[in-house]
């Protein structure tokens, strides 16, 4: 750069230079002549504003009761007298008349007979089953006995029972059999110990009086 340009240049900054002073000068030279104009503050005015709830009221309706039920209709009246006369005139079986008797006397059940043992010293029964009557026998009023020989066990149960002797044959053979295996024994003992002992039993068919 030649001598005679940076001069020009250098000139023009240093006249820009004093013109920003002078101008920087009066305006702090402005502000310090005012000084109730620095801090003012336009007054902003807050206004409240009321909002008001709008309230809307739903309407409900409220539902009807449904209507009660219907009370049934009363049962039909039955004319009881009128019943009781059709039953009444109703005829009768004949039926016929049957002792079932508990002890043993019945036509059912059969007449227990007594015990007849070939050993010495007796034997005590201490349960005794009715035999149940045939119904063929019953339907045609037959009578009979069985004799019935068989084993006493150590404990007193029934074993090994055989039909000596009947009359009539095979009628009563069943009945007498399953009463015996029934029947329950107070055991033999000897030395303290139960022993078996075969023993005999005659069991009687009979159908009650008229």
């Amino acid at each position: 750069m030649s001598l005679p340009r940076y001069l020009v240049v250098s000139f023009i900054a240093a006249v820009i230079t004093v013109v920003l002073y002078l101008v920087m000068h009066a305006m702090v030279s402005q502000a310090a002549d005012n000084p109730g104009n620095d801090g003012a503050l336009s007054n902003i005015d807050f206004t409240k504003v009321k909002l008001e709830d709008e309230v809307r009221e739903r309407s409900r309706r409220i539902p009807k009761k449904p209507p009660p039920p219907k009370e049934p209709p009363p049962p039909p009246k039955m004319n009881v007298q009128q019943n009781q006369q059709v039953v009444n005139n109703m005829p009768t079986p004949n039926i016929p008349n049957l002792d079932l008797g508990v002890g043993g006397n019945g036509p059912f059940l059969g007449a227990i007979g007594q015990v007849n043992m070939s050993e010495e010293g007796g034997v005590i029964p201490i349960v005794r089953i009715a035999p149940q009557y045939p119904r063929k026998a019953l339907m045609a009023k037959i009578e009979g006995w069985v004799k019935v020989k068989f084993t006493i066990t150590a404990t007193g149960t029934v074993s090994n029972p055989e039909v000596v002797d009947a009359k009539p044959r095979r009628i009563f053979d069943r009945e007498a059999i399953r009463a015996i295996l029934k029947f329950k024994f107070k055991p033999k003992v000897v030395n303290g110990v139960g022993v078996e002992q075969v023993a005999t039993q005659t069991i009687e068919f009979d159908l009650p009086d008229d």
